[in-house]
């Protein structure tokens, strides 16, 4: 019986110091029947070249370069390019494990998402991953009202039954938050089966200026996000919504009281009392 083909999406922009490793990892996978195709955003720097270096070498290589619009364009892109019935979208500086696709594809009988563990690389250095993927039920209702805050499943865990996918895509007018809208439109729009791999098959590059949004930038995201989904999403998901913001609310004020409470401790150390008294002095 044929091998059933997966669609690997790699959404790339300027990422030369990276998209080999990348490339190499999906060209080693001991599961074979796949299609990868590469949708470089309008990359300037050696990008293009590296990419059509693996498109000469194995034919399984796709590569289309578009005009710079944001990683949403370059995923819904590869959507519409794909041929398989599964998908995986990676960005090109991540990793994949050899048998990411193949335990992946062993663990889809009768269900239509299969998610795999991960963990962070940062600076060469291996991670715990930033979210413990198996702590909630993966559901719609977790989803909305969790992500973010102690749950998040990054999209490159993913591996997706194309059909669940139909007319659905990346809001390509939003700045962030995109992978969470993605989740909710797949979860409230389908009857999911999901397969749960506890194994670290993916490797997640976390960059030092990825984590350096100012904090404006940051709120402004969760509040088009947030606006997206009360104005375009059912009463239940609403409510979820609602609970989300409490929830953060909830932490934001514990995070204060905390912090309160530490310098109200700090200010009664014999040490910090001294030095009130000899600033008084001087």
């Amino acid at each position: 019986m044929a091998e059933t083909l997966i669609s690997i999406i790699i959404s790339c922009y300027n990422q030369e110091f990276y998209l080999d490793e990348c490339l190499h990892s999906v060209s080693v996978q001991t599961y074979e029947n796949w299609e990868c195709i590469i949708i470089d955003d309008g990359s300037t720097d050696n990008s293009q070249s590296i990419a059509e270096k693996w498109v000469e070498k194995d034919s399984r290589f796709i590569y289309i370069k578009i005009a710079n619009g944001g990683p949403s364009l370059a995923r819904n892109t590869g959507i519409e390019k794909s041929t398989g019935e599964w998908i995986l979208f990676l960005d090109g500086d991540d990793i994949i494990a050899t048998e990411k696709l193949n335990h992946s594809i062993k663990n889809s009988e009768n269900k239509n998402i299969v998610i795999s563990n991960f963990e962070m690389l940062h600076n060469g250095k291996v991670l715990e991953p930033f979210s413990d993927i198996t702590r909630y039920p993966i559901s719609t209702e977790n989803i909305v009202k969790r992500w973010d805050i102690d749950f998040n499943i990054p999209i490159h865990c993913i591996l997706f039954r194309k059909e669940l996918i139909g007319n659905i895509r990346y809001k390509e007018n939003l700045k962030a938050k995109e992978d969470w809208i993605f989740w909710i439109d797949i979860f409230s729009k389908n009857k999911i089966e999901v397969r749960l791999i506890d194994e670290k098959l993916v490797q997640y590059r976390q960059h030092s200026n990825g984590i350096s949004k100012n904090f404006k930038s940051v709120y402004m995201d969760n509040q088009n996000a947030n606006e997206y989904i009360y104005n375009n999403y059912d009463e239940t998901i609403r409510k979820a919504l609602f609970e989300r913001i409490n929830l953060q609310n909830f932490n934001l004020n514990n995070e204060n009281l905390e912090q309160k409470k530490y310098i109200k401790q700090l200010q009664n150390t014999k040490v910090l009392k001294y030095y009130f008294k000899l600033k008084k002095l001087f």
